[in-house]
């Protein structure tokens, strides 16, 4: 039970923190052969792709199915990134639109607020990688919101890591693989655009296994191109987690402040409590 609970609580952490993309123009991905290239190339060309920011702000709709036996949740939200620094979600009120809760992830800390019932729970990140099957940290979540490549650890990916990948290729796509100390496995596939199209995320019996599906990609405020939709599977022994992520009007390096503080008279909660509220939202 505290093994499946820890998977549960990665499948949640991943899913409050969802970024989004606005919707000029919708391109579906075509079978078109890849041009060669070499490793190095290909990881080169697939970092020219990546979004350029330093903050990032969009509203969004996101489909939550919390296991097998489980119905779909479906909810409004806001989202907010400063990079490197902070990913703020707003949970809003159906109809309403105010504020139920707000979860902050920073390379530090998790904090959640619960509005409603005046809670709320914080914690460092590096306790919380204990309840992890991954071996997951900020930056690693901020890089699979974003549609990028990462190396588990690492703030930033430079031109001295891209001969660290494993690299294999079929006549449609490519596929660079990463093994982290763990023995944790990262699969980033592309096709001839040179964009991931899914980051797989597994243990090497895959009875762990995490698929990010990317695709729909339109263009952000920068004129950039990004996923509309985001689908998250997370397999576990037994059961299953998936998150279905639909993307609108993104503002790329807008300005704003994060909310970061805790109302006073708030009742702290643990972890186990932390669960529930997320899964009763």
């Amino acid at each position: 039970m505290k093994r499946r609970n820890k998977y549960i609580t990665l499948s949640l952490f991943l899913g409050i923190t969802i970024l989004v993309s606005s919707c000029k123009t919708i391109h579906k991905t075509q079978l078109i052969a890849l041009t060669e290239h070499s490793m190095e190339e290909r990881v080169g060309l697939i970092q020219s792709q990546a979004l350029p920011y330093k903050t990032f702000s969009g509203n969004l709709r996101f489909g939550v199915k919390p296991g097998i036996n489980h119905g779909n949740i479906t909810t409004d939200a806001q989202l907010r990134i400063v990079k490197n620094e902070m990913i703020q979600l707003s949970l809003r009120i159906p109809i309403l639109g105010t504020e139920a809760a707000r979860i902050n992830i920073s390379p530090q800390q998790v904090l959640i607020v619960d509005r409603i019932n005046k809670m709320y729970f914080a914690e460092s990140m590096e306790n919380l990688k204990n309840h992890f099957p991954f071996d997951f940290d900020f930056y690693s979540l901020q890089s699979l919101f974003t549609n990028q490549l990462f190396i588990a650890g690492k703030q930033e990916l430079t031109p001295y890591d891209y001969t660290s990948f494993d690299y294999w290729e079929d006549e449609f796509s490519a596929t660079l693989n990463q093994i982290d100390s763990r023995g944790i496995a990262y699969d980033f596939t592309s096709d001839y655009s040179h964009r991931i199209l899914k980051t797989e995320v597994y243990k090497s019996n895959k009875e762990v296994d995490m698929n990010w599906d990317y695709s729909d990609f339109g263009r952000t405020s920068n004129n950039r191109l990004f996923p509309m939709k985001m689908n998250m599977t997370l397999t576990i022994p037994n059961d299953s987690i998936s998150l279905n992520l639909n993307f609108s009007n993104v503002d790329i390096d807008a300005s704003f402040e994060l909310k970061t503080d805790i109302p006073r008279k708030y009742e702290q909660i643990n972890l186990n409590q932390a669960v529930k509220l997320i899964q009763s939202f």
